[in-house]
């Protein structure tokens, strides 16, 4: 029988990112297993790649700072070229908004983002043109943000693993997990049995099924479909634009090609099957953006598609061992977060996986959802 110290189930950006931190700490007889025959090929390679740090909850933009951090300068040889183009972000917000908006300064400074601060509205209007007319009271500006090369970090660290020892299997598909008197002891796949002490359930839309193969049930993951949609508009477009999110609204855009990459930020409960567009969220757009940004009112959907992002029942990210099961660590529950805190979130899944405690893992410790 094939054996591993550790088995990490899904390649995308919280099982590679686990992975990577493992054999970094010197564990090398780990196996990825994904699903698919290339990586990334839900939500990791879907999203719009933006690399956000001005996250609500305290605890997740600290992750969200680390990640920034580790993208923008990631360690010798990790990647050929930069991952990170600082386009920096812009959230605008109606007169009711001003008051949270404001409220991100302190925290982001206290985190290291000194430059981060609340701008004129005339001043958000010249450095974005396509917000002329857009009815919004307050902007903030982050220019640490930016637009990340998802694909090369995502490589980045599957390569890392090999380089280290680890495997990466693809077209593996998990079956079942065995256990023994509490503890995990293997999981069967589609090609066969493999004896580990210790499972990562990085499966993405796919981790509540996991945690119900391993006997514990999903512990309240919940994937959710979002749509983007690549469009064609009559106004000249700047590369270097930042990509700007109307908080009231909930819809953003960002450069892309000749056009906008946008969504309308849907969020509708989806099973762990293969996402279709649905007309209705591109319907959703095109009642958003002409009240968000009355400039952008002529845009053409060009292309779009829809992935699955995946949250817990209080929202929070899920990392951790699991309460009721030795042996099975959570890394799941990152919402739309994953890719920026990723570095992060591969550090907090690697040190429980080593039996280590901090506060962050008491935080994010699947126990509450137990």
């Amino acid at each position: 029988m094939r054996t591993a110290e550790v088995v990490i189930v899904g390649a995308g950006f919280a099982g590679a990112a686990t992975a990577y931190r493992l054999v970094r700490r010197g564990v090398r007889n780990v196996v990825l297993i994904e699903r698919e025959p290339v990586p990334g090929m839900h939500a990791s390679g879907r999203n719009a790649a933006l690399a956000f740090q001005a996250l609500a909850d305290a605890v997740e933009a600290r992750l969200a700072v680390e990640g920034a951090a580790f993208i923008a300068a990631p360690p010798e040889g990790f990647a050929d070229a930069p991952l990170l183009r600082r386009t920096g972000s812009l959230l605008v917000a109606g007169a009711e908004g001003v008051t949270a908006l404001r409220a991100l300064e302190t925290p982001l400074r206290a985190l290291g983002l000194s430059q981060a601060g609340a701008i004129s509205v005339a001043d958000a209007r010249r450095a974005v043109p396509a917000l002329r007319g857009a009815p919004f009271a307050a902007a903030f500006w982050n220019p640490s943000d930016g637009v990340v090369d998802i694909h090369a970090l995502l490589r980045g660290y599957l390569d890392g693993v090999r380089a280290h020892g680890g495997r990466v299997v693809y077209r593996r598909m998990l079956t079942g997990v065995e256990t023994a008197g509490g503890r995990v002891a293997g999981v069967a796949t589609d090609d066969g049995n493999i004896s580990t002490p210790c499972i990562v359930d990085a499966g993405g839309a796919w981790a509540g099924t996991v945690g119900a193969l391993a006997g514990v049930g999903t512990r309240t993951l919940q994937p959710r479909r979002r749509h983007l949609f690549q469009t064609a508009v009559d106004i000249p477009i700047d590369r270097d634009w930042p990509f700007v999110w109307h908080n009231d609204l909930d819809v953003y855009f960002r450069p892309e090609g000749d056009g906008l990459l946008t969504s309308p930020c849907d969020a509708t409960d989806h099973p762990p099957v293969e996402p279709v567009v649905d007309e209705t969220a591109a319907q959703l757009l095109a009642d958003k953006m002409p009240r968000a940004f009355p400039a952008l009112a002529g845009a053409r959907i060009v292309s779009g598609w829809a992935c699955l992002r995946t949250f817990s029942r209080d929202g929070r990210f899920v990392i951790g061992r699991d309460p009721d099961l030795d042996g099975l660590v959570w890394v799941g529950g990152l919402g739309g977060h994953g890719m920026t805190t990723s570095p992060a979130v591969g550090r907090l899944g690697a040190a429980a996986v080593c039996g280590e405690t901090s506060e962050a893992l008491a935080y994010f410790s699947p126990a509450r959802l137990a």
